[in-house]
This record gives C-alpha cells, sequence and structure tokens, in this order.
C-alpha cells in the first residue's frame, strides 16, 4: 500500500503550531521559574500555566526540565543577538568600542527588552535564580557550547577581557557574572516594589547609576597582596586542606 504524505502546507502549520506552544511553555516557566525558583516548580505546573491541557506537554516537547531551561536560554539568547550586534556597530563607528561602560551596556541592557504586561522583567529573575544556584548544580548555559551561534556575545565578552587585562581571566570570569548579577538584582528589587514609586527614581536612574557600579567593579584593581581583613576570613575547601598540609 502506498504510503499517504501530508501536504507540504498543512506539515508546516504543524511545525508553526509546535513553536508556538514551546514559546508559551517557556514563557510560563520563566515566570514561575523567577518566582519560585527551578526545583520549586513541577512540570505539570508549567503545563497548565501555559494553558494546556496534557500535563505531560513539557516532557513532550522538551523531554526534560533541565533541556526546558537550556531551551529558554537559547531562545532568549537568540533574541538577544541582533541588538547586541547592532549595539556593537553603533558602538564601533562612535569610537566608543574601547568603553567598558558601553560593553556593559552591550551585555546587560537588552534584558531590558524583555518584560510581562505589568512592566515586571520574569526572564530577568529567572536567569538571576540560575546565576547563583542552578549553574552550580550542573544545568547547562548554551554559552558553554563553544559552537553556540552567539558572536555578538562572544564578542563582548572578549572586548571586555581585552580591556580589563589587569585582572586575571579566573578572578574576571568571576567579577563579570557578580556585575550581571548586579544589574538583574536592580530590576528585581525594583519589580517587587524597591524603590517605591513615589521616591521618583525612574528605571533610566536606576539602570544609569547601576552601570556605574558595574564598570568600577569590573575594572577595579586586582590585589595580588591585599590588606589582612578586619576579621578571619573562613577558608574554602582547599585552603583548608592546604593548612592541614602544612
Amino acid at each position: 500500500m502506498a504510503t499517504t504524505l501530508e501536504p507540504e502546507p498543512k506539515k508546516r502549520r504543524r511545525s508553526r503550531a509546535a513553536e508556538v506552544t514551546r514559546i508559551r511553555i517557556m514563557e510560563a516557566a520563566e515566570i514561575l521559574f523567577a518566582d519560585r525558583g527551578i526545583d520549586g516548580v513541577a512540570l505539570r505546573e508549567i503545563a497548565a500555566a501555559a494553558g494546556q491541557g496534557n500535563n505531560t506537554a513539557v516532557q513532550y516537547h522538551f523531554g526534560s526540565k533541565e533541556q526546558l531551561v537550556y531551551d529558554i536560554f537559547d531562545y532568549r539568547s537568540n533574541l538577544f543577538e541582533p541588538l547586541r550586534a547592532e549595539m556593537l556597530d553603533t558602538a564601533e563607528k562612535s569610537g566608543r568600542i574601547d568603553d567598558v561602560r558601553v560593553l556593559l551596556q552591550v551585555l546587560v541592557l537588552p534584558h531590558l527588552t524583555i518584560c510581562d504586561d505589568s512592566g515586571a522583567h520574569p526572564y530577568s529573575a529567572f536567569l538571576a535564580q540560575y546565576l547563583t544556584r542552578s549553574r552550580a548544580e550542573g544545568i547547562r548555559h548554551p554559552y558553554d557550547n563553544p559552537e553556540a551561534p552567539v558572536p555578538a556575545l562572544r564578542r563582548v565578552r572578549r572586548l571586555i577581557a581585552e580591556r580589563c587585562g589587569h585582572v586575571p581571566s579566573d578572578v574576571l570570569r568571576l567579577r563579570v557574572g557578580l556585575v550581571k548579577l548586579m544589574f538583574l538584582n536592580m530590576l528585581m528589587r525594583r519589580d517587587s516594589g524597591f524603590p517605591r514609586s513615589d521616591e521618583a527614581m525612574p528605571l533610566a536612574m536606576l539602570v544609569e547609576d547601576t552601570l556605574d557600579l558595574m564598570t568600577a567593579a569590573l575594572t577595579a584593581p586586582y590585589r595580588h597582596d591585599p590588606p589582612p581583613p578586619l576579621i578571619p576570613l573562613p577558608a574554602g575547601p582547599g585552603q583548608a586542606a592546604s593548612r592541614r598540609a602544612r
């Protein structure tokens, strides 16, 4: 018996419908993850929040929670890429490509383009949750894959490294993560009502001030022999082992 093939337009419609469903699931997951953390949300809750009648819709479209998280980052990174590329091009044409503060704008300002109907930034809150908890637990990010197609993001990270050559690479990597969290946490605090609306501190003012703080933190001198702290600092696991070996 000859196999009956679906007409091409119908196949494309099904593909588009599946992609729309995937986006709904990812956006619903962002909000839930931002509010309760990645570990605190069940896949069936995500399916329900995305308006899916099938409780296993997330497993069907993504396979696992880890893959869902990875695909959210992949989806958002691809949305950010054209804007970051445009910002880098503008910085280059205006002669500001050497300015670390400008490069930090390229890194973080695209997050302002993703907000919900109330003006809150659930993706930024979700990313902050991931950076402070889930990344250390081994959940992957597309940037970890050297073949991931994010040339603008890789270029801005490389330019930042070139302009902060006085900072050891491992320390700089930590600094970049910390200053990015500074920006994300500013958005989270604002979304939760701080500062209050009657304090006359618009988002633009908060962004500019936070960028100044980020630039100062990222470019601060690196002390190879810092002065002793005012109180003893707890030793990390490696330091404790080193001391016992002496």
